[in-house]
């Protein structure tokens, strides 16, 4: 049995009342959402539910588990799922997502990934700044021109999907009918879906399914500088078939629109509600790189991550058999005030953020240097182009855990 370090205290275990905790926390996060991750973390860090499953809190405990050799992906998405879901609706969902690089292990992830990162450098990413910025910089007007306008719709969802369809390689007149699209497709991530949305978002795959499936062919037919069509190349050698490019494409849309704008909008109200910082950020603009990575640890839009069990080992002190599933509460972790100095303090100067907002290990977001370009230039234009950001109503979070975000953010902008 493979055995992983961890910390001495308060060792892995049982505790009813903490599991209750630990599911209230998955149905309605809140504002008292990092509160009551500081109570899980304190009364039970590796808690183990009724059903076997290891729940991790602790920043030590998380990032071991997210790189331990012995924990991969199997069907932990489908049991996070804390609502009653049909057989069929599972297999509905795995039919178009079971080949992308969240969900398989090495080596055809390895395989998978080396091909996508070809595109994800840093100087690829780099080079995106100036048409980012420029797209940014637009949308904004438009918010400006009407004040209570929504930031959510209006910027952190048009911005990263004009991103991604860009990347991808999607035609300018397909765009607009797939935003209802994207948030269906979100549905499928949430901890606690109801089967209304959980088949909104079933069929929201299948329609997204279908449309890069006919994209794919046209790739093949009419080749073109996207990563579509160099993906679509690679299919001799060790390359990527259709399936695996199709359920890449499918992830790099939810990952690339849905999780960067709730990325974007988390962004925006933390800033918003601590004023300190944000004439912070206005004194001196050099903070913004260290910033967007502060914001991801204080308030990222993935809060946890799952991975099952692939050979018997110890983690945390508990010993697990293969099919288990592992929890890791990686927004827990970025609040440990064992790793984090202050944790519950926005520190827009923090170095040494080694945060778990990105995951860890060979499943770290490849798309991440992209999403923290983003948040910068959501400071640099929003915050230092603007001298008044306000909400002109009060802006409420989605009630679920799996992704944390504010389904809408009204604003008032002014020059």
């Amino acid at each position: 049995m493979l055995n992983s370090p961890s910390q001495d205290t308060l060792p892995a275990h049982a505790d009813p009342e903490a599991e209750q905790l630990f599911y209230s926390i998955m149905v309605s996060s809140g504002d008292d959402l990092y509160a009551n991750y500081q109570r899980l973390r304190e009364t039970a860090p590796a808690l183990l539910t009724s059903d076997g499953t290891l729940v991790l809190s602790r920043f030590a405990d998380c990032s071991d588990a997210l790189r331990h050799r012995a924990l991969g992906k199997g069907d932990e998405f489908m049991r996070l799922k804390f609502a009653p879901v049909s057989p069929e609706q599972l297999n509905a969902v795995l039919e178009h997502l079971q080949r992308s690089m969240i969900m398989i292990n090495p080596p055809d992830h390895t395989r998978i990934r080396g091909h996508v990162n070809a595109g994800f450098t840093g100087g690829h990413v780099e080079a995106l700044r100036a048409s980012v910025t420029e797209r940014a910089e637009r949308l904004l007007e438009k918010l400006a021109a009407e004040p209570g306008g929504d930031f959510v719709s209006g910027f952190a969802l048009a911005l990263p999907s004009g991103v991604i369809c860009d990347l991808l390689g999607v035609p300018e007149a397909d765009r607009a009918a797939l935003t209802p699209h994207i948030l269906d497709l979100a549905l499928l991530v949430q901890a606690t879906p109801t089967e209304e949305q959980l088949g909104r978002g079933v069929a929201a795959a299948a329609s997204l399914a279908d449309y890069f499936t006919g994209l794919l062919k046209e790739k093949h037919a009419n080749p073109a500088d996207d990563m579509l069509s160099r993906l679509v190349a690679t299919r001799d050698g060790d390359g990527l078939d259709d399936g695996e490019v199709l359920s890449t494409a499918l992830l790099f849309f939810l990952a690339g629109n849905k999780t960067t704008a709730d990325m974007l909008g988390n962004a925006l109200h933390a800033i918003v509600t601590h004023p300190d910082k944000l004439a912070e950020l206005r004194a001196d603009p050099s903070v913004i790189p260290t910033a967007a990575d502060e914001l991801l640890r204080f308030d990222g839009p993935m809060q946890l991550n799952a991975r099952t069990v692939l050979e018997p080992v110890t983690i945390a002190g508990a010993d697990l058999e293969p099919g288990k599933a592992v929890i890791i509460l990686q927004g827990a972790a970025n609040h440990d005030p064992e790793r984090f100095e202050n944790p519950e303090e926005m520190d827009l100067r923090r170095t040494n953020n080694g945060h778990l907002a990105f995951s860890s290990g060979i499943h770290f977001c490849t798309g991440a240097q992209l999403a923290k370009l983003e948040i910068e230039v959501l400071l640099s234009t929003v915050f230092l182009g603007y001298s008044e950001v306000s909400f002109t109503e009060t802006p409420e979070r989605y009630p679920g855990v799996g992704m944390r975000y504010f389904e809408e953010l009204r604003v008032s902008l002014k020059r």
